[in-house]
């Protein structure tokens, strides 16, 4: 006799699940244990594991039908067995989370609360990353009929190109590095070796499973997402293929691509981006990275750590300009130390073919050869969805107030187009300073101290200004630096390179700056972002009592070291 497969219920308020994707076949003999399918909840993507063995004899139910909690899906049992009947236990249809080719529109369960009668919708999204999601979800809960339009996949490049993905890969190398040096904590470890197609796999995992968690926010908040190309060529009005759409108002979050700056490529050599790098098979067994910021920074380290011999070529003469000096400096010696070879204040000039290699000749006569070339030289405005608007544009970027209104007052930019800022988490904020000045009757503008942060090894982070900028402002700055290496906590986990470094104005004592290499910075960062924002002094930051031993403690020390004396220094 054999068992059935239920659809389970992984949370206490989950009533249904959406199958996403069959791991098996009927025909297959799976074990307990074994992945069976992947479920779609409101917030997540799992792989659901089966608690019986035999053959998978009967699927009830297709990819993308979304099934009641406790009811039968799939029947296990031996061959020539009779395969029960079932029935039919569907619930109405999910939220896609990936666009099929064409145009797809999906409609909220139920009608919003609020809507402007004139219009379709109250506001439409252009773009659904990180800071169009964000919008589009505030507007819906302050009671705004709201349609969000993404030509691509929920999440934008941040989830599906960028940020996730890196930091997944970045994990996984971390997770490398650690083995190779576990004797240093008195544990040895034989025959480990890289599965790199494992190692992308876990990133796609981990993407598809933020990707469903958007949507299932989404639909939770009632906002319908039209997938397909988006053209804005007027005010109130947005077009999806051969359908137009009126709106009370348009916020565009269209994001950036990459940049390119390689001119003489010759016949048969394939630059890569970082959008094409997510979606490598393998390794190569070297890497030139034209481009010496953030992005060509972390995947260097990435690179590096998997094994892959890396040249970074830089126009500047350093890496890491963005960051303060003596961190940028800091990072460029233990990058050399672990054999990654920095170029800077030269260019790629060309890239030619050789054999199954590439070569990269340089401005300065010479020449690297490598099995792939990586362009990360930053990103620029994606604005081909509104380039007829004719906005008002600062410097190639979209012209914004504080609320985020461009020059015509029924349209709003946010995120990469405006040029403030190219991070995840500022788009995000200035989505919800734009719905909540839209429909919230939000006044007033908080100034916000963003923070950056950037996982290399070790990593970085900071907030405010450094102290350059700090002298360049007319202040009168001054800086303390406590070390990694006086840290316990450091010590513990035998991660003491780096430093805390605090810029701070010696007349109040007031908290300009604070610039963190070393481990967690980008954990460790918010604290200091809370601590300028809500205009804490040094002092009264580092009399803080902070709990012991932990990586934290570096940052007291470092504000008591700019205020009364730092005490383990």
């Amino acid at each position: 006799m054999g068992d059935f497969i239920l659809m389970p219920k992984l949370g206490m308020t989950m009533t249904e699940g959406t199958i996403v994707k069959w791991l098996k076949n009927e025909g297959d003999r799976i074990e307990k244990g074994d992945y069976i399918f992947e479920v779609e909840t409101d917030k997540t993507t799992l792989e659901v594991d089966s608690l019986v063995s035999g053959i998978l004899l009967k699927k009830y139910y297709a990819e993308g039908d979304t099934v009641a909690c406790d009811a039968k899906i799939a029947y296990v049992g031996e061959a020539g067995e009779k395969i029960p009947e079932i029935a039919a236990a569907k619930s109405a249809a999910a939220q896609p989370v990936r666009p099929p080719a064409e145009a797809v529109h999906v409609r909220p369960a139920e009608p919003p609360v609020f809507a402007d009668t004139k219009f379709d919708y109250d506001l439409a999204v252009v773009g659904g990353g990180p800071g169009g999601y964000v919008a589009a979800i505030r507007a819906a809960q302050l009671g705004a009929k709201t349609v969000l339009i993404e030509k691509d996949a929920l999440g934008g490049t941040c989830l599906n190109r960028g940020c996730i993905p890196t930091k997944a890969l970045y994990a996984s190398a971390k997770q490398w590095k650690n083995i190779k040096r576990s004797q240093d904590f008195g544990i040895k470890i034989k025959g480990a070796e890289i599965d790199f197609g494992a190692v992308m796999k876990r990133k796609d995992r981990i993407v598809r499973q933020l990707n469903a968690g958007v949507a299932g926010l989404l639909k939770k908040n009632k906002v319908e997402v039209i997938f397909g190309e988006a053209t804005v060529k007027k005010e109130h009005a947005v077009s999806v293929g051969d359908r137009d759409i009126t709106c009370r108002y348009i916020i565009l979050a269209t994001g950036g691509r990459p940049a390119s700056v390689l001119k003489n490529v010759g016949a048969g050599v394939e630059i890569y981006d970082t959008d094409k790098l997510m979606n490598i098979k393998e390794l190569p067994d070297s890497v030139v990275i034209v481009g010496g910021g953030v992005i060509g920074c972390e995947i260097g380290s990435i690179m590096n750590a998997f094994g892959v011999k890396v040249t970074i070529v830089e126009a500047l003469p350093s890496i890491l300009t963005a960051a303060d000096d003596e961190i940028s400096g800091l990072l460029a010696a233990n990058m050399k130390k672990n054999g990654i070879d920095i170029r800077t204040s030269v260019t790629a000039e060309a890239v030619e073919k050789r054999g199954n290699a590439c070569r990269v000749k340089l401005s300065d006569g010479n020449a690297v050869e490598c099995g792939m070339v990586l362009e990360a030289v930053g990103r620029v405005a994606d604005d081909a969805a509104f380039s007829a608007l004719g906005l008002e544009r600062s410097k190639g970027f979209i012209k914004v107030d504080p609320f985020m209104r461009t020059s015509l007052d029924s349209v709003y930019a946010i995120g990469d187009i405006t040029g403030i800022s190219q991070l995840a988490h500022a788009a995000s904020e200035q989505g919800v300073i734009a719905a909540e000045r839209l429909f919230g009757g939000r006044t007033q503008a908080d100034e916000q101290y963003i923070p950056s942060c950037i996982f290399t090894d070790p990593e970085i982070a900071y907030v405010g200004m450094s102290e350059k900028q700090a002298k360049e402002k007319g202040l009168s700055p001054r800086a303390f630096k406590f070390p990694f290496g006086a840290n316990g906590k450091a010590l513990t986990i035998e991660e003491t390179e780096g430093f805390v470094k605090v810029v701070y104005d010696q007349r109040f004592g007031e908290i300009l700056g604070v610039h963190i290499i070393g481990p967690e910075a980008s954990s460790l960062i918010h604290e200091a972002v809370i601590a300028i924002r809500l205009e804490g002094t040094a002092e009264h930051v580092g009399s803080t009592v902070h709990a012991h031993p932990t990586l934290s403690e570096a940052l007291m020390e470092a504000f008591l070291g700019c205020s009364k004396g730092s005490i383990h220094l």
